[in-house]
């Protein structure tokens, strides 16, 4: 219960880091306030469940699924919701605080805790610390500055809508990539549209079999995060 408890209070601080007051932070680009701080939410005009699927394809641990849900409740007028997050089920379920009055949808967010968080396990600082801190900051500073932008069709329904990709390397030029060098040349991959129930179709990490990556080819580590559905309810 005890260690349930420090997850659950470490995860609430690292998620509020990435999400908090976008608006208000000076020389805030319109990317990050796309991904993180835009009105996801306004496109659902009912109490339902967001749902998402998880896959995770790795090179020496192999291969696992689950989900990701994200309740919507008590909307409001001014298209803000609460929400519930469910991330993941059984003993990979991680614990959240709801949240109250949110118009951007939490699944980025709470996705790209997980990765720093499991990133600082895979490489700790000299002194024992975790360096997830530093990865977060890394993450959220490349968004404002070496950003790739890309325009596609995605499928919903059966029919063709537009969406928007944008995709990072934080890491590729940190001179500190010598100390975690499995994620040194990772790729951050957000696809977003407003055809989509909720607004974010996919969130997606990469790690190439190399310094640079294509769809297609080889990776040592593939995560993602994909719509699913949205379920109505009562």
């Amino acid at each position: 219960m005890i260690n349930k408890l420090r997850i659950l209070l470490a995860t609430i601080v690292m998620a509020l880091l990435f999400s908090s007051n976008a608006n208000a932070i000076a020389g805030y680009t319109k990317i990050q306030n796309d991904i993180f701080d835009n009105a996801h939410l306004k496109n659902i005009s009912e109490a339902g469940i967001l749902h998402y699927k998880y896959k995770k394809e790795h090179f020496s641990t192999g291969e696992r699924e689950d989900t990701i849900d994200v309740v919507l409740t008590n909307l409001r007028n001014t298209g803000r919701k609460d929400t519930h997050i469910e991330f993941f089920t059984g003993a990979h379920n991680r614990p959240y605080l709801d949240r109250e009055n949110q118009q951007g949808n939490s699944v980025v967010v709470f996705f790209l805790e997980y990765d720093v968080r499991e990133m600082g396990k895979r490489h700790m600082a000299k002194n024992g610390r975790s360096r997830w801190h530093y990865f977060q900051n890394k993450i959220k500073s490349e968004m404002a500055k070496q950003i790739k932008v890309e325009k596609l069709e995605i499928e919903y329904k059966g029919e063709k809508v537009q969406a928007v990709k944008y995709i990072i390397q934080p890491f590729v030029n940190d001179p500190n990539r010598a100390d975690f060098h499995f994620d040194a040349n990772k790729y951050y991959i957000f696809t977003l549209s407003e055809s989509i129930p909720g607004g974010i179709y996919q969130v997606r990490t990469v790690v190439p079999d190399g310094k640079t990556w294509q769809e297609g080819e080889a990776t040592l580590a593939d995560e993602s995060v994909i719509f699913d559905s949205f379920e109505p309810t009562l």
